[in-house]
């Protein structure tokens, strides 16, 4: 049997083009028969299905072609079908002059088409997102060499504040520029569940307390031993960022054990969000 020609098969991948093209805007058309079905419209990213959805196809994937470039097709598509349900979608990115690798970190999650604007520090993204509803903001993830951490503003209950939905990157790209740095993700939305997460709370207390004192505190609350910890000093006060397995709602029963496990300290628990565990290769 003759090997096929090299015609041959640049006309089978122009067939492969066809039918891709073909998937794609039939994808597009079920995207807008779900927005036409929302009553009430609101921010069109979901996250956690994201990340579930990202996992399943690199677990899936399989060949030569780059993984990397697979999650990239995705994601792309993931934001411009979430701008396509969502008018007036932007993303509000911390980009301080001597750190541009946020704006990468923020364009590669978010895409080409997404538009974005940039600014100096966390309080005026926040400022941004508290404005609007569509608006989505960058932040640099919580370090605990923070001199003026944002994320003890997310705690206060107040209506317009977002949560933490996903950190970044969730997969790094071979060729970025924002290599060794990472950012959350805020928005006015709830978190939801992928699968493998992490919930962020906050403890408030007017002395210091132990990390051993707050893993006593959670088992006695029943609530999962945490991941990680960060303890900040901001206006006298001692902030306690606790990373936790899964995604804990803001009505969760455990977080007012907490607070009861935590007297006399008086601490004062509130939960931030959560996010996504990033994937691997």
């Amino acid at each position: 049997m003759d090997a096929p020609s090299l015609d041959n098969l640049r006309q089978e991948i122009d067939v492969i083009d066809r039918d891709l093209h073909g998937l794609i805007r039939r994808r597009a058309e079920l995207v807008d028969r779900i927005a036409a079905s929302k009553p009430n419209g609101g921010l069109a990213i979901r996250p956690g299905r994201e990340a579930k959805v990202l996992r399943q196809r690199l677990a899936a994937h399989a060949g030569a072609f780059p993984a990397a470039a697979v999650y990239r097709m995705w994601r792309e598509m993931m934001s411009a079908f979430a701008l396509m349900q969502t008018p007036g979608l932007r993303v509000a990115v911390c980009r301080p002059v001597d750190q541009p690798g946020y704006w990468d970190l923020a364009r590669d999650h978010f895409g080409c088409q997404m538009p974005m604007v940039g600014f100096e520090s966390p309080a005026q993204v926040l400022a941004e997102v508290r404005t609007s509803p569509t608006t989505v903001g960058v932040v640099p993830a919580p370090i605990e060499a923070d001199t003026a951490p944002w994320w003890p503003l997310l705690a206060s209950g107040e209506s317009t504040l977002p949560n933490v939905v996903a950190r970044l990157p969730f997969l790094p790209m071979p060729n970025a520029r924002a290599r060794g740095i990472s950012a959350v993700v805020l928005a006015r939305i709830e978190p939801e569940e992928s699968g493998d997460d992490r919930a962020l709370i906050s403890i408030e207390t007017p002395s210091g307390i132990s990390r051993n004192r707050i893993a006593q505190a959670l088992a006695a609350a029943g609530l999962p031993a945490f991941t990680s910890a960060l303890d900040q000093l901001a206006g006298g006060v001692h902030h306690y960022l606790v990373e936790l397995p899964g995604v804990i709602a803001d009505g969760d029963k455990r977080l007012r054990g907490l607070e009861t496990a935590l007297k006399p300290e008086r601490g004062r628990v509130a939960t931030i969000g959560a996010y996504a565990v990033p994937a691997t290769l």
